[in-house]
């Protein structure tokens, strides 16, 4: 019996000592892991030109958010801004990228709806999977902003195998650059156009360029310093959601505004037909309207179309 016991008190002793191990290799494996997570922050800007938490913005008014965040010591990879009423949740921007140690310094416009009061809640994360998040509350003032807008009636881009029209369009100005003009003007640039195949289907297409694939077209955007990202509403395009006619009788940014949809949009907009309505919001927060006026359907032909956008 002496034996038995001395062999089972070894074998306690045995199971002990290796439960302590595993238990001090968890706590080492812990600690390691929280030494290696970075904490994300995240500031709201202040300031005259920067909606202020409990603040009073008119119908159509311009809601101006400024961030300013940091991953600390790891690359911010997500940033999400939603604007919360009491029917529902909306998601106004849904944006992944990979910024480093500078940090992201970004201002983002959007435009005050019919909705009484608004939740915006501002999301960051780093790639450490850490979050940070502020709010601001929006009250809608008195009367209306809807403003004046400039309408350009006839822009010709060409495709991106044609030699002789221009591809670069400034949508502020309506003006169209060459590979020549748009030397020291790429910080201008806001649309360009291309054609080609997709799924089997005929599709002129608008992108900017800051989208990702722009470059596979136009090869001498990757050597731009500046790349403006703009995005288009495909879901009020692939479903006809503004006409010709309704194109027609904005006289004011109040269609412009709330034409635009912030759930389904893309920096590329694909089967943008002859006749199609095409709403967009520039990397300036401005928005804007695009009428089809003609199509090409080949990579060297021309996109012909007409704009609106705020002043």
């Amino acid at each position: 019996m002496p034996q038995v016991n001395q062999l089972i008190n070894k074998k306690l002793h045995c199971k002990s000592t290796v439960w302590l191990f595993v238990f001090s290799l968890f706590l080492m494996v812990s600690c390691a892991k929280d030494e290696t997570t970075h904490k994300t922050s995240l500031i709201l800007k202040t300031g005259q030109i920067y909606t202020a938490d409990q603040a009073y913005i008119p119908l159509g008014g311009t809601i101006r958010i400024g961030v300013l965040a940091s991953g600390a010591g790891s690359p911010l990879t997500y940033i999400r801004i939603e604007r919360i009423t009491t029917t529902d949740t909306l998601t106004q921007l849904d944006q992944g990228f990979y910024i480093g140690s500078e940090g992201l310094d970004a201002d983002y416009s959007f435009a005050k709806d019919s909705a009484t009061v608004e939740t915006w809640r501002i999301l960051v994360m780093n790639a450490d999977r850490v979050t940070a998040e502020k709010t601001l509350t929006v009250y809608k003032g008195e009367g209306s902003a809807y403003g004046p807008i400039n309408f350009f009636q006839d822009i010709t881009l060409g495709y991106q195998n044609n030699l002789v029209s221009g591809h670069y369009l400034d949508a502020d100005n309506g003006l169209v650059y060459d590979e020549a003009s748009v030397s020291g003007n790429e910080q201008h640039i806001d649309i360009l156009a291309y054609y080609y195949i997709t799924s089997g289907l005929s599709s002129p297409t608008l992108t900017c360029p800051g989208y990702t694939a722009a470059v596979g077209y136009y090869p001498q955007l990757s050597a731009w310093s500046s790349k403006n990202n703009t995005l288009y509403d495909y879901r009020s395009t692939d479903d006809n959601l503004i006409s010709v006619a309704d194109f027609d009788a904005a006289v004011n940014d109040s269609l412009l505004v709330t034409a635009y949809k912030p759930d389904k949009v893309s920096g590329n907009c694909k089967y943008c037909y002859t006749g199609k309505v095409i709403p967009f919001k520039t990397q300036q927060g401005k928005y804007g309207l695009i009428k089809v006026i003609k199509a090409d359907e080949t990579d060297s032909g021309i996109f012909q179309i007409a704009l609106k956008i705020q002043q």
